[in-house]
């Protein structure tokens, strides 16, 4: 399954966080940054180095993390792996284009990134179907659950005109001033393993209660649960993650350049600010 084993990759890489980051993926909302490969423009900060009471490691505060961004030319700069997943350079970073449909949101959020013009070019347990004017590859269910995923089972129009095929997609998915968002009505479409398993219906975010929620995720940066999302306390929370290595206030970033070594798109290259 092409579309979700890149989307495995790169949310293992490193856990979500609202600001996104090149190796971080926003997973509640696309805020151009991306969804997947989150490189939001932020700006530098100056920060100050601190040390935990009890183990004297070090933790790094400030208003924002730096981050690991995909600095780039041109949109063929933004590909990966050779394909147009929809990044374009914009202000020279690698980022998603601000959302005009709901429809589009609902492929985006459902992971549906692949284009196609027929089934032959999506892979196995995928369809090929209408949505957002285009073919999209969208994952169906069989071996997995639709659920597995957070996912419910939805009913699209083939693109090639045939049937209507049942696909795994988003329940809700609606373009907000430019961000795709998601609200969560109910604790099954919170998936256990992002570390934000309970429903907070009234805002319809996906929130963790308890440090143990973050830390059963098992990603990297996820050691504690403050006003409901995941984040690290010290800069060895972040250990195992790509692109990082400091903890910022809660949130895992890099210190300098050097820390940039996984490259996300084909022709951009990571700089740390």
């Amino acid at each position: 399954m092409r579309t979700f084993g890149l989307l495995v990759v790169l949310l293992t890489a490193c856990p979500p966080a609202d600001g996104g980051t090149a190796s971080e993926p926003p997973t509640t909302s696309s805020t151009t940054a991306a969804t997947e490969t989150g490189t939001s423009p932020t700006s530098s900060s100056t920060a100050a180095t601190t040390t935990t009471g009890t183990s004297g490691e070090s933790t790094t505060t400030g208003a924002e993390a730096k981050r690991c961004q995909s600095q780039c030319d041109n949109d063929r700069d933004c590909r990966i792996g050779g394909g147009d997943l929809g990044f374009r350079c914009i202000d020279g970073l690698c980022l998603y284009p601000d959302c005009t449909s709901d429809a589009q949101c609902l492929a985006e959020l459902s992971g549906w990134k692949n284009p196609c013009a027929g089934p032959s070019e999506c892979a196995t347990g995928e369809a090929c179907v209408l949505v957002a004017d285009a073919g999209r590859c969208a994952l169906t269910p069989g071996t997995f659950a639709c659920a597995d995923f957070g996912l419910v089972e939805k009913m699209l129009p083939a693109f090639d005109g045939g049937p209507d095929v049942t696909v795994c997609g988003q329940a809700v998915a609606t373009c907000e001033a430019g961000a795709c968002q998601s609200p969560c009505a109910g604790d099954e479409a919170c998936q256990a393993q992002t570390g934000h398993p309970v429903c907070d219906v009234p805002s319809g975010r996906c929130v963790c209660q308890i440090d143990q929620d973050c830390l059963d995720s098992g990603l990297p940066g996820y050691t504690q649960c403050v006003a409901g999302r995941c984040g690290c306390a010290i800069d060895s929370d972040c250990a195992g993650g790509q692109n990082v290595d400091t903890c910022y206030a809660g949130v895992c970033g890099c210190a300098a350049d050097p820390t940039c070594t996984v490259t996300i798109f084909d022709g951009a290259p990571l700089v740390c600010q």
